[in-house]
């Protein structure tokens, strides 16, 4: 059996080079005009029209999979292959045939959610107060066939990670408040590459969901975009923070806790498939002055759960030796559990972050933060941020050694809260609602654009 490779990009020559020993791979397909006829990775690339007139089986090695997938049904084709997992040679087989016709279904909305680390928005599914609309939450951990046909049959998609839907109603809600400079406002070289195909994207959507003002404003001037297009709803993962049961969730994910006090360590990533920003060694276990063995004393002595996760595309690289006070949270593990990153948010005492967006966030817990800016001055010429002066923003200790950080954290569980006004100010620009509502806001909005507002609607009890 012949294959196709549909996606002429960066992830589709990484998916060649891991498939070509074990698959008979012709060609690449691509949907832009200019790359048909040129060679990529040693293949030619060949138009999509091209594809039904061959006898071969495609594989879908795009991030703009949905939008190809909706491509190939219309053209006739409703069995492809897409990547079981990055990393592997493993193929899962798609086949849409079994469902007939499909067809969208005009009161059905998706969610396509990634990985459990605050971009599922569960809650958008689980906190529909609506009986005339019927949300369904697609995991992108979990592509199967349901997966697409759930996409086809929807007349509106709800997407985090800027997916593209063809011709489809459609909400963005991206998934966090940018600290760090993104496309457009960039420094970086490969993310200001983005830039035009990002704009493109999110010119597309039907509507794209904000924090706030500021939210808004940053974003329109990363993406270049018409400040209107956006509409200031609120983030539905941020509606776990007040919703969810935090210990435990925390629980049913690494067991029981038996320390005081949680320390989370969550910073942003370095090194990408597609970026690296800043320095590499800018984490905790970098600091100067950093021991393990001092570090595991520490928190033992004072009776503390240091839990960290790593970026989902950040370049895998084991931060600590996992103890018993010390517990890396994976995705695998999220997912395998079934849990959210931000189900057990409100659990942590401490948040401890350098220019994640989950500092953000965190403000509505109204709990202390320390700031580990390690790479500050190179970060700002590498990436660039949108919050300048950082220090005049983040409201939080800043440390950049290990015995900083160490005195950071007895203050910031034991001591005086030195930063709860400047947290609240902070909250007040980046958040407007602090509710945990959002959901049902996004989900107002969704029915508005499908047109369901004119029709009697009966809101469910609680």
């Amino acid at each position: 059996m012949k294959f196709v490779l549909f996606g002429a990009g960066l992830l589709g020559k990484s998916y060649y080079s891991l498939l070509k020993d074990k698959y008979n791979i012709a060609y690449f397909a691509d949907n832009h005009p200019e790359k048909h006829g040129t060679t990529f990775s040693e293949l030619t690339i060949i138009s999509p029209e091209q594809i039904s007139k061959m006898n071969v089986s495609v594989i879908i090695t795009s991030s703009y999979h949905l939008e190809i997938a909706e491509q190939l049904y219309a053209m006739g084709i409703k069995e492809f292959y897409i990547p079981s997992k990055y990393g592997t040679a493993e193929l899962t087989r798609i086949d849409l045939s079994k469902y007939g016709f499909i067809q969208e279904i005009p009161n059905k909305i998706c969610v396509v959610g990634h990985h459990n680390a605050g971009a599922v928005s569960k809650a958008l599914v689980y906190s529909n107060p609506y009986d005339d609309i019927n949300v369904v939450l697609l995991k992108d951990s979990e592509k199967n066939q349901e997966y697409y046909y759930h996409y086809l049959s929807s007349s509106l998609i709800i997407t985090q990670y800027s997916e593209q839907c063809g011709n489809k109603k459609s909400i963005e809600l991206w998934h966090g408040f940018t600290i760090k400079a993104l496309y457009f406002m960039s420094q970086e070289k490969n993310e200001r590459s983005l830039a035009s195909s990002k704009h493109d994207i999110f010119k597309k959507k039907t509507a794209v969901c904000s924090m706030s003002h500021l939210y808004s404003v940053f974003m329109s001037s990363c993406l270049h975009l018409d400040f209107n297009k956006f509409n200031i709803t609120g983030y539905p993962r941020n509606d776990m923070i007040f919703k969810s049961d935090g210990k435990k969730m925390l629980e049913q994910l690494i067991g029981p806790v038996k320390q005081r006090k949680i320390l989370f360590y969550v910073p942003t990533y370095r090194e990408s498939l597609y970026t690296k920003n800043g320095d590499s060694a800018a984490f905790i276990n970098d600091m100067l002055g950093y021991d393990e063995t001092i570090f595991n004393d520490f928190l033992d002595e004072n009776d503390i759960l240091f839990l960290y996760k790593q970026h989902a595309v950040q370049l895998n690289r084991k931060m600590f030796k996992d103890s018993k006070n010390i517990i890396e949270i994976t995705d695998d593990m999220l997912h395998t559990s079934d849990v959210d990153l931000y189900e057990i948010l409100n659990s942590v005492d401490v948040l401890i972050s350098d220019y994640s967006s989950i500092i953000i966030d965190f403000l509505l817990t109204d709990k202390p933060i320390i700031l580990t800016p390690l790479d500050l001055d190179q970060y700002s010429k590498t990436r660039g941020l949108m919050l300048e002066p950082y220090d005049a923003w983040m409201p939080g200790e800043i440390v950049l050694d290990y015995n900083q950080l160490q005195q950071a954290i007895i203050e910031s569980l034991y001591g005086e809260d030195k930063f709860k006004k400047d947290r609240e100010r902070l909250k007040r620009i980046t958040h407007k609602y602090a509710d945990g509502n959002s959901s049902e806001r996004v989900l107002a909005l969704a029915r508005n654009l499908l047109e369901l507002d004119g029709q009697e609607s009966k809101v469910l009890e609680d």
